[in-house]
């Protein structure tokens, strides 16, 4: 009689058939399902066909846990101890000069990760904590990741474009303001009270006019174009929701 081998790997003997499509499975291959075993094949199939959990701005739901959040506090953290510890070559490489933007585009993101003063790096990821892990939750973690870099590119693509070619910027403040305008877009188009929001922004930006050395032109880049992503993810969502209803 000839002895059963799994279908995986003939050299081994098959234990079970598999569930779905009747070929015979070596233990290595069994993969525990509602009844009975599956091949890999079978079950992998089966996981892609069960719908993924949506979080409420249509992004895929992958816990509660911020780790985007974290990832960010954290980069902003290890380049400022890089800065303050390094040479000042590594600054010079790091912040936004519009004029060297044309040969050295990485200026408009990596300036947004860059700080020097230990009050700035603060308030900015204080800021950040507050209001990230609510957003990461709505729209989870692909959707807040593309919204926080987007954010952090528009503030330096608006100091490209607004400010002085030779001055220099950086600092988190644009991503957190595109934080922000999104928390100020989905919680009015919710009808959640927004005034602590506007608040907040009215603050930040008589500070931005009024204080020296401050970049408004990269705050309101990056408020507006957090406000714009927000935007165009709501109408992502209700076109999802709208199709799911027809």
């Amino acid at each position: 009689m000839t002895e059963t081998v799994c279908y995986r790997h003939p050299d081994r003997p098959a234990g079970v058939r598999c569930q779905r499509c009747d070929r015979p499975i070596c233990p290595a291959c069994m993969n525990s399902a509602a009844v009975g075993f599956q091949c890999p094949s079978c079950f992998n199939e089966g996981v892609k066909s069960i719908p993924r959990t949506r979080t409420s701005l249509g992004g895929v739901a992958r816990g509660n846990s911020p780790y985007v959040t974290w990832t960010m506090i954290a980069l902003n953290v290890l380049v400022f101890i890089a800065v303050r510890s390094g040479s000042p070559k590594l600054l010079n490489d790091l912040v936004m000069v519009p004029v060297l933007v044309d040969s050295e585009p990485w200026r408009l993101l990596t300036s947004a990760f860059t700080h020097v003063q230990i009050f700035h790096i603060f308030s900015n990821l204080f800021m950040l904590w507050q209001v990230g892990p609510i957003l990461e939750q709505m729209m989870g973690q692909v959707r807040y990741a593309v919204l926080y870099l987007l954010s952090a590119l528009g503030g330096g693509v608006a100091v490209w474009l607004l400010g002085s070619p030779g001055g220099a910027t950086l600092g988190a403040s644009g991503a957190v303001l595109g934080l922000v305008g999104a928390l100020l877009v989905i919680s009015k188009a919710r009808g959640m009270d927004v005034t602590w929001i506007i608040a907040y922004v009215a603050i930040t930006a008589v500070i931005s006019f009024a204080v020296p050395n401050i970049s408004w032109e990269g705050h309101l880049g990056g408020f507006v174009t957090g406000a714009a992503v927000a935007w165009l993810f709501l109408q992502d969502t209700k076109r999802r929701r709208s199709k799911v209803n027809r």
